[in-house]
C-alpha cells in the first residue's frame, strides 16, 4: 500500500458489482464467503457489508451474511444501512468475539436519521456519520459546499459524544461524501476535496477519522490508460494523492487495486487539480474531457 495510514474497508460485498450483485441475488453465502476471503487476502483490514435491497427487505439473510462472513474472516465488520430496524438486526448478528473483540461500524448515521444513534445505548459500536446532509426547519439538505459539510461534522460529533461519553473521537468516521467525476457539475468533488483538508486541520477534531467512497471517483469514465492504468483509477489516485496527507486516513475501496501517490506533474494529478480549482462545474468537465481525449497513452512515470 502506497498510501501509510490510510486503512482500505473493503467494499465488493455490496451489490454495485455485477459479479457481488449475482451472489447476493442468489444468496450463495458460500461465494460470498469466497469474496470477504479474497478481501482480507489482498489486505483489507475491514470489510463493509452492504445486502442491497435483499438485505433491507430481509433482515434475515443479512443477518445470516454477516455470521458467515465471520466464520471466515476475523476481521471488523462495516454494517452498511441507513435502516434502524435494519442496522439493529445487523448489530445483534455481529459477534465481537470472532473479530479479537473489536467493534463493528454502524454504517451510517446522519444528522437527518440521528435516532439510529440509540443503537448504541445497547450495542456497542464505532460510528460512520454521513456529513454530507443536515436537517434544515426539520427537513433534510443536502451539503454542496465545505461550509456546511464542516459545520455538520462539528454537530454531529459534538451531540454524538454528549449523548454517548463513552464514545472517543477514534471511534468516530467522518464520510464527506463524493460522485462520480463524469458527472459533476455542482462541484462536490471540490467540496469533497476542501472538506477534507479543513476537517483534517480543525484541532476539534483531531483524532477523528475521515473515509469516503473513492469507487465513486472514477465511475462512468472511459476506459483508455493513463500512466499504465484505467483512467478511473488514475483519477482516484489524484484524489488520494491530494485527501490522504489532508486527513483522510479511511476509504471504502477495492483492495488489492493499484492504488499509488501519483508524483507531481503527473497528467491526471495536473487534470484533477484543474478540475478541483475550476469553480464552474460546465467548464471543469470541458476540462476533464479535455484530459479524456488525448491522442496518445501518456508513458508511465519514472
Amino acid at each position: 500500500m502506497p498510501f501509510p495510514g490510510l486503512t482500505i474497508i473493503g467494499e465488493r460485498l455490496n451489490p454495485g458489482f455485477v459479479s457481488s450483485k449475482k451472489l447476493l441475488e442468489a444468496q450463495d453465502l458460500a461465494g460470498l464467503q469466497q469474496l470477504a476471503v479474497s478481501q482480507v487476502a489482498k489486505g483489507a483490514p475491514l470489510l463493509n457489508i452492504n445486502a442491497g435491497c435483499a438485505g433491507e427487505k430481509d433482515a434475515t439473510f443479512l443477518c445470516e451474511l454477516i455470521r458467515a462472513v465471520q466464520q471466515v474472516v476475523d476481521v471488523p465488520l462495516s454494517l452498511d444501512s441507513p435502516d434502524p430496524k435494519v442496522q439493529a438486526a445487523a448489530l445483534a448478528a455481529y459477534d465481537p468475539a470472532k473479530a479479537k473483540g473489536r467493534a463493528p461500524i454502524m454504517n451510517s448515521v446522519a444528522e437527518t436519521r440521528w435516532e439510529m444513534m440509540g443503537l448504541r445505548n445497547k450495542y456497542r459500536a464505532n460510528v460512520l456519520f454521513m456529513v454530507s446532509e443536515r436537517m434544515v426547519d426539520g427537513s433534510p439538505v443536502p451539503n454542496r459546499s465545505a461550509d456546511d459539510v464542516c459545520a455538520t461534522a462539528l454537530r454531529v460529533i459534538k451531540r454524538a459524544r454528549a449523548e454517548h461519553p463513552d464514545l472517543a473521537l477514534g471511534d468516530c468516521i467522518l464520510d464527506v461524501s463524493v460522485g462520480p467525476m463524469a458527472s459533476d457539475t455542482e462541484g462536490l468533488t471540490r467540496c469533497a476535496v476542501e472538506s477534507i483538508r479543513r476537517l483534517g486541520a480543525d484541532p476539534q477534531l483531531r483524532g477523528v477519522h475521515m473515509s469516503v467512497g473513492l469507487s465513486n471517483v472514477g465511475i462512468m469514465l472511459p476506459k483508455r490508460t493513463i500512466d499504465g492504468m484505467p483512467l478511473g483509477l488514475a483519477l482516484e489516485c489524484a484524489f488520494l494523492t491530494r485527501c490522504v496527507p489532508a486527513g483522510l486516513d479511511m476509504s471504502l475501496a477495492t483492495a488489492g487495486r493499484d492504488y499509488r501517490v501519483l508524483p507531481e506533474g503527473h497528467p491526471a494529478l495536473v487534470a484533477f487539480d484543474g478540475f478541483i480549482a475550476e469553480e464552474d462545474g460546465f467548464e471543469a468537465l470541458r476540462g476533464l474531457k479535455a484530459f479524456y481525449k488525448l491522442a496518445t497513452p501518456i508513458e508511465k512515470a519514472a
